[in-house]
């Protein structure tokens, strides 16, 4: 059996010297450069489809797919699209650029409207394209085609992020509004993330006449993703089998029903859902299935290939607080957390008695438990997660870093990507070591190295 690790951080959240502002495709060079550093495999990055209404804080949101065959021309590179001819503008935005690149969080309206209006000065002066989205888009796919065939030559994969839903005003919707129930919303019942439960906003999907024509626009939008990507994440992936279905204009979540209401039918159009959509991808494909699942989803996501997701902090089993991932089956992917939690020192602080138990009963420490999660802590924590049985271990970028107290950052809770229980979040975390400064931590990069090393080498007891 092979067993690999990764890592995983949003694009927007990258800091480079190079960037402006926010995270771009072109810095995936770098992170990859720093992988191959540290003994890492793979990339896993949040969804990069283009999200723009306004340009607003509300456009921040990833998983609010304005198209899911386009990508968002935020992540642009400037000068790779082109050298304003003015040098006066040009010393505007070398301004304008080491201003928002010194901010400790992505000022994502600032961002977008200076990148905006440097684009359209280079488009305003180009004649191969008569419309200023398109040459975007050209942009958009050159650059980070150019990223990922860099990350494939240092032997990198690279993991997107499939959302779930698309937003109602977006091109798939206007262009196939059959294929929606646009009286509908997606979102959660109420559970440890979010009292009230969450609405997403997105129209649920009309599943008998996606049939009709064998799924073609999900197949259609698989086969873009196959474009740029080597593996996915299936964000939410109990929505295959049963979707949280809230009528629209609902105060909350919480006045939803799941659709189909038929247990009975959740297990046959889950696996023939899953099955003709992702049956012929050359992906690895891999199932968000936290939360309330439905006891036939683990079995049809073993009977495809799907790997789990397994977070020792959220185990399956009710039973217990903790899992082991020395315990998780192979076919699935062990983190310490996803975006929608808080890191592990974040969480560490959360629950003071929790900890101390985790403290005792899973690092076997028999004397008091650190009211902070010390560097040497979240080492043994990571150290566990490499001696894990998954095939994959990916951990958080936050979480690597964590164990350099030196190169850490103070502000714990503002490492946290997502609080899925405050819907007007948003979201600009941005790391606050730069790749540069990454790439030159030689005492974390080997500890990593050395970390990664035993999962590679993993032969786990009970296998």
């Amino acid at each position: 059996m092979n067993y690999f690790a990764g890592v995983s951080v949003p694009v927007f959240s990258l800091r480079s010297d190079d960037s402006f502002g926010i995270g771009e495709f072109n810095d995936l060079k770098k992170l990859a450069d720093w992988c191959v550093m540290s003994g890492l495999k793979l990339i896993q990055i949040l969804p990069v489809n283009d999200t723009t209404t306004d340009g607003g804080w509300n456009d921040s949101y990833p998983y609010k797919s304005m198209s899911t065959k386009t990508l968002h021309p935020i992540y642009l590179n400037l000068e790779k699209v082109g050298i304003l001819k003015d040098e006066n503008e040009r010393l505007r935005f070398n301004e304008k650029k080491k201003e928002l690149n010194a901010k400790e969080f992505v000022d994502y309206p600032a961002v977008f409207k200076a990148k905006m209006e440097y684009l359209k000065k280079i488009f305003d002066r180009q004649d191969d394209f008569k419309d200023f989205y398109d040459f975007l888009q050209y942009h958009c796919d050159k650059q980070f085609t150019e990223a990922v065939d860099y990350l494939h030559s240092k032997g990198i994969m690279l993991k997107g992020d499939l959302p779930i839903g698309v937003n109602r005003d977006s091109n798939d919707v206007k262009q196939n509004p059959q294929l929606f129930n646009l009286d509908m919303e997606t979102g959660a019942p109420p559970d440890a993330f979010a009292a009230e439960g969450q609405n997403w906003g997105f129209p649920t999907y009309n599943w008998d006449e996606m049939a009709k024509d064998d799924f073609a626009w999900w197949r259609s939008r698989v086969k873009w993703i196959e474009r740029y990507f080597d593996a996915l994440r299936i964000d939410h992936i109990l929505g295959f089998f049963r979707i949280w279905e809230i009528p629209k204009g609902s105060p909350n979540a919480s006045f939803g029903h799941y659709s189909p209401t038929d247990p009975i039918r959740w297990e046959i159009e889950g696996r023939n859902r899953l099955s003709r959509i992702f049956g012929n991808s050359k992906l690895l494909i891999c199932g968000e299935d936290l939360g309330m699942v439905a006891p036939c989803v683990p079995g049809v996501m073993r009977e495809l290939g799907i790997l789990s997701l397994e977070v020792q902090r959220m185990p399956k089993s009710s039973s217990r607080p903790f899992s082991d991932p020395r315990e998780n089956p192979y076919l699935s992917v062990d983190t310490t957390g996803t975006h929608d939690m808080p890191t592990i020192r974040g969480w560490w602080e959360e629950d003071r008695e929790l900890s101390a138990r985790f403290y005792h009963e899973m690092l076997h420490h028999d004397d008091g438990a650190p009211y902070f999660c010390e560097p040497y802590i979240c080492k043994e924590i990571i150290g566990q997660h490499m001696h894990s049985a998954s095939q994959w271990v990916i951990i958080p970028i936050q979480d690597y870093i964590a164990m350099d107290g030196d190169f850490r950052w103070d502000c714990t809770w503002e490492e946290q990507i997502n609080k899925p229980a405050d819907p007007n979040h948003r979201w600009r975390y941005r790391m606050h070591q730069s790749l540069e400064q990454l790439l030159g931590n030689e005492r974390l990069n080997t500890t990593i190295k050395e970390l990664s090393a035993r999962h590679l080498k993993n032969v786990p007891s009970s296998h």
